[in-house]
């Protein structure tokens, strides 16, 4: 059931996403690469292969910055991982239980080899989903395929030759460009392996390889220790995201509304508020004053301001104009937020923390309000229901399917371990 409220909430998230600017440009783009294939590229009306549907599929599923994460690892399996099975799913004829496992042990992989280098792969600069899931994409898609060991070892290899990806990109559309090229690339070296093309077959532990090249020469410990032993999606969990931002201010945003619900108050009535947080947080929130809708979902000050002014956040809060709105400016200067020693003497991202915020709001009239808030909304602790990620799924995909389609698409998937072929899905989208 836990991969599948992921791989819902996903597809969701692409359909809402098709909406933007970046995912329609690379529409464009494999357009005019005139490729063909069986692959569905979602609500764009064409087919293509595999591995140009999975990237333009990845790049929709997290323009906007709604999909699911795991906390731990501090990466997003789905965006890439889902996009890929669908593709090669939807080529090979593949049964719906067959996709959801390849899901599932493409997440698991991909987390798994992040568990061996985390936090030193996010501290030097690299982009962990844009790195991992080309490993994660590699292994679901050779799944799929139906690869042998040896065959599937050179999946990997070549997948390393691909994976890459920079944090710098964030706040651009080159961040989701990093979720739809792991898609591809980890398909395209199943593909090749499967052909006889080879890399190689100790890239992870090698000299120059992986651990190495990403994690700076550690031993990579975490990566087989608990492989399959349970699951990611067991434990330690994948969060999946109420607010469609980055989840390192959704602490800070469920405490502010936590607040407000309790000690109603206007936007006008704040003094100052300050949020005390973990090293992660300060890490990745990294514009306190954003220039664009992309930089205001890595800002605190941006994403507590638009929620106090709208009462709530959602994808509409997020527009470039918005970033000049004189209420949400005045709000910005008037947020503080710092790195808590509390939280810092526990580590980058604290186990019972890992986006950890205490809030204390100061009110004009000199009222002070308090909340701390260790872990988020919709993370493992307090996981979202199925009827949570029906009622976002519904809300990503009314802009562009009926209300009829929406229901026939949410029953195949709550179903989907029948589903005789993932192509009677991938037609309804």
């Amino acid at each position: 059931m836990r991969a599948k409220l992921s791989f819902l909430d996903t597809l969701g998230i692409a359909i809402g996403g098709m909406t933007e600017s970046a995912p329609r440009i690379l529409a464009d783009h494999v357009r005019e690469l005139g490729v063909t294939g069986s692959s569905t590229v979602i609500g764009q009306g064409f087919r293509c292969d595999a591995a140009h549907a999975a990237l333009v599929n990845g790049v929709a599923a997290d323009i906007v910055g709604w999909s699911d994460i795991s906390v731990t690892q501090m990466t997003h399996p789905s965006v890439s991982i889902a996009p890929a099975v669908c593709a090669v799913g939807e080529q090979v004829g593949a049964s719906g239980s067959d996709v959801l496992a390849a899901h599932i042990v493409g997440t698991e992989v991909a987390n798994k080899i992040g568990a061996g280098v985390k936090p030193g792969l996010q501290l030097r600069g690299w982009h962990p989903l844009a790195v991992l899931n080309t490993f994660g994409a590699a292994v679901a898609a050779a799944r799929l395929l139906r690869l042998d060991t040896p065959t599937m070892r050179n999946a990997l290899g070549i997948a390393a030759g691909e994976a890459s990806g920079m944090r710098v990109a964030m706040g651009t559309m080159s961040k989701a460009f990093g979720a739809g090229r792991s898609a591809r690339d980890g398909i395209r070296a199943a593909i090749l392996a499967s052909m006889g093309f080879t890399g190689p077959v100790d890239v992870i532990e090698a000299r120059d390889g992986f651990l190495q090249t990403f994690g700076d020469g550690v031993n990579g410990s975490g990566i087989l220790d608990h492989l399959g032993a349970p699951f990611e999606f067991d434990h330690p969990g994948i969060a999946l995201k109420r607010f469609p931002a980055c989840t390192r201010s959704h602490n800070g945003i469920q405490a502010l509304l936590d607040l407000r619900a309790e000690h109603p108050f206007a936007p006008e009535d704040v003094d100052q508020i300050e949020c005390l947080v973990t090293p992660a947080v300060v890490d990745y929130l990294k514009y306190p004053q954003p220039r664009s809708a992309f930089e205001a979902k890595y800002s605190m000050q941006y994403c507590l301001a638009a929620t106090l002014v709208d009462g709530r956040l959602t994808v509409a809060s997020f527009q470039d104009a918005r970033t000049d709105d004189a209420a949400i400016k005045a709000l910005m200067s008037r947020i503080e937020m710092r790195i808590w020693d509390e939280y810092a003497k526990h580590g980058y991202n604290p186990a019972h923390a890992p986006y950890g915020c205490r809030m204390s709001i100061r009110l004009r009239d000199g009222t002070m309000l308090v909340r701390q808030v260790d872990t988020g909304p919709w993370e493992p602790a307090s996981p979202a229901t199925w009827d949570d990620v029906v009622d976002k799924f519904r809300g990503n995909a009314a802009a562009t399917m009926s209300p009829e389609d929406i229901d026939l698409v949410v029953a195949t998937v709550d179903d989907i371990e029948t589903l005789g072929n993932i192509r009677t899905l991938m037609q309804l989208l």
